[in-house]
């Protein structure tokens, strides 16, 4: 049972699927629940509302170690305590691969609006509730170029292998791209002053184009606010002869919050990185210092 503080409720469902969303042998079984509990946490926190209680439904094939079972319970547990939530209930049963399927609910107060990506006003910020971005993608390139590997070491204890890697940062974007950790308190607390608000899980530039549809207006992205995200990853980038701005611009699976504020309402935790506009000629879309963007960012059917 659930003891509502309030009858507004806030749900949401995702899945976590072995071979497409993540691979056994660059990850843990504790970051995989970890993972699994915030892109939940994210959807609840993008409408402000706070994160009451997650479902975890878990499918496995019969081999399956206890041990993966407990560490994706830690994972998930751990996530969700740390926003407020705890785990309440679901399911265990047996699959060709492991699969973890999270439902979270939240709650708004009676007198508190849900923030929808369909607000947004011309005039507005566009702004982020993360220091770095890009370090999901980053991570995902080395993960899929064969550059990491996680081996167990003597003491039973996994660890993250690079392989032909000088940047001291590229452990960090592996570790964040199997398990985010996002300021998701943003969205409760500062949040409630946007006028449009998602989570960012598919890039900038497909998520930013899905919140200016919604609302009607043009995004326009900050070439020089962004210019030290992608700086950040320009090392790494080049050693594996990438462009980083791929990274920042259409990354995905960094579930910061990303809304829009009046300009004299940022809140604490977010920065600007843009502005939104009346709707272009052509329709609503997403700009990077006035000129279109190519590409779309991450698809999860592509």
């Amino acid at each position: 049972m659930v003891r509502l503080p309030s009858p507004r409720l806030v749900v949401t469902t995702d899945s976590l699927v072995e071979g497409h969303d993540f691979l056994r042998h660059v990850t843990t079984a504790r970051w995989i629940g970890h993972k699994a509990a915030v892109q939940n946490l994210a959807d609840v926190a993008a409408m402000g509302a706070r994160p009451l209680a997650l479902v975890v439904a878990i499918s496995a094939p019969a081999d399956t170690p206890a041990a993966v079972f407990e560490e994706l319970t830690i994972g998930l547990t751990a996530r969700a305590e740390a926003d407020g939530a705890s785990i309440v209930g679901g399911d265990l049963g047996r699959a060709d691969q492991l699969m973890v399927t999270v439902t979270a609910m939240g709650t708004l107060p009676e007198e508190q609006r849900a923030i929808t990506r369909s607000g947004a006003l011309p005039g507005d910020v566009l702004a982020i509730g993360a220091p770095r971005l890009g370090r999901s993608a980053a991570g995902l390139a080395l993960v899929l170029g064969r550059r990491a590997l996680l081996k167990t070491a003597d003491s039973g204890r996994p660890t993250l292998m690079l392989s032909g890697i000088q940047d001291p940062s590229a452990a960090e974007h592996v570790r964040w791209h199997d398990a985010p950790d996002p300021d998701l308190s943003l969205g409760w607390t500062g949040g409630r002053a946007a006028h449009a608000m998602m989570d960012l899980s598919d890039g900038l530039v497909r998520d930013g184009g899905r919140l200016a549809r919604a609302s009607g207006v043009t995004i326009d992205l900050d070439r020089g606010a962004l210019a030290s995200d992608v700086a950040q990853l320009a090392g790494l980038a080049a050693e594996l002869g990438a462009d980083p701005w791929e990274w920042v611009l259409h990354g995905g699976e960094e579930h910061a919050m990303l809304a829009t504020f009046a300009t004299e309402e940022l809140p604490p935790g977010f920065r600007a990185i843009g502005r939104v506009l009346p709707p272009a000629p052509q329709g609503p879309g997403v700009l990077l210092g006035g000129v279109p963007i190519e590409g779309e960012g991450f698809d999860h059917f592509a």
